[in-house]
């Protein structure tokens, strides 16, 4: 488990570090910051491109083996990053991260699968989200170090450190099942399969029926998310860049990191006490008032309320659905269905936050957030009603 985690952290800060480096890099490569901002959307199309063959990889092969194989492919990555020669390397190189850190979501959601009951692995997704919001705030600091220390490179040296250990700690903490392929993982008992599924080969025409409806649900699923879940906290930076305060765009990163963190702590005992609709519901009702906030309260105090507020959202939805998603799919596919739904939230929102983020340079920041405030609504009332098959 700490070799999950450690994975799961370094690989979200990873992510949060290209946006605070892309002035030092524009300077150190004599260009605009528009070409070197072209790195963080290849790592998102990484990311994007590769979650699905992971999935795919880590049902047939184990979630040991995909998670070592993306390590390593990171760690290559990250090395070539710390001596980049300049911005079309930089673009290249950082798909290449996000391609090797996509492991990272299908292995882990795997290695979970054989906890039980389901509040077991809510708790370790409510730990996994511990780590990956202390890496958010990490992930900035660590810029601005090696910032203070003359250059942007040192921060990559750091990451392609720590993910070479962490690999060598999943030799240890996740090895890869008996003999290959999810044919040798046992079935997952009742509880594994969504209502009227069967996951016997006695009832494999159900089961194959249940494959190919869960996957719109499961990309539905991830388009919402990502439009309200991942895209709302990505536009708060421009929302207060337009709205003129002082406010530095770390702060608002830090804000939602600690609205993550805090909220782990209380869900580390609801998710044993609540069923997943009143955990679902609590999160979708705290990200629609954010966003109902910013949109009539335009103004630096409510986008840090709005970001602590998404946070929290954050834990209780996305933990719950992370515990639950899997199951739509059958136990030789469950892999597969976390990447799937990741990659479209990514994906989703990396479009998002394109056209919102337009909207806001044109003054319409109470339309986009009321907007958001709607989706998110509905985004919580298909959740709360999916929830109920799970039940």
């Amino acid at each position: 488990m700490p070799g999950l985690r450690s994975a799961a952290a370094l690989g979200n800060a990873d992510w949060h570090l290209g946006a605070p480096l892309l002035a030092a890099l524009a300077t150190a490569w004599h260009t605009d910051i528009a070409t070197v901002t072209e790195g963080i959307a290849a790592y998102s199309l990484g990311q994007g491109i590769a979650l699905p063959l992971w999935g795919w990889f880590a049902d047939r092969y184990g979630p040991g083996v995909s998670l070592r194989a993306g390590l390593l492919l990171a760690t290559a990555a990250s090395a070539g990053l710390a001596l980049c020669p300049g911005p079309t390397w930089w673009v290249a190189l950082r798909a290449a991260a996000g391609a090797g850190f996509a492991t990272v979501t299908p292995s882990i959601s795997l290695s979970y699968e054989s906890l039980r009951p389901a509040q077991v692995r809510q708790r370790a997704f409510t730990m996994l989200t511990t780590a990956t919001g202390a890496s958010a705030i990490a992930s900035p600091v660590l810029a601005e170090v090696a910032l203070g220390c003359g250059s942007w490179r040192p921060a990559f040296a750091v990451i392609a450190l720590l993910t070479i250990v962490t690999l060598f700690r999943v030799r240890i903490t996740c090895p890869a099942p008996s003999g290959a392929g999810a044919e040798t993982r046992p079935e997952a008992p009742a509880e594994s399969s969504p209502a009227g599924t069967g996951s016997l080969p006695a009832h494999s025409h159900r089961a194959a029926r249940a494959t190919w409806s869960g996957y719109p649900t499961l990309i539905g699923l991830g388009i919402a998310e990502g439009m309200v879940m991942l895209g709302l906290p990505a536009l708060l930076a421009p929302a207060l860049a337009v709205t003129g305060g002082g406010t530095s765009a770390t702060t608002v990163v830090v804000t939602y990191a600690a609205g993550v963190l805090g909220s782990t702590l209380l869900m580390r005992r609801r998710s044993r006490l609540w069923k997943p609709q009143t955990l679902l519901a609590t999160g979708g009702a705290l990200a629609a008032i954010g966003a109902f906030l910013a949109a009539t309260l335009p103004g630096t105090a409510v986008l840090m309320l709005c970001a602590a507020l998404l946070g929290t959202a954050w834990t209780y939805l996305h933990t719950t659905l992370q515990t639950w998603i899997p199951r739509l799919l059958p136990p030789a596919a469950r892999a597969r269905a976390a990447s799937l739904f990741s990659a479209s939230a990514i994906l989703a929102s990396s479009v998002t936050v394109a056209l919102a983020a337009s909207l806001l340079q044109k003054g319409l920041h109470s339309t986009v957030f009321a907007a958001g405030a709607a989706l998110c609504a509905l985004f919580t009332c298909w959740t709360v009603l999916l929830a109920r098959r799970w039940m």
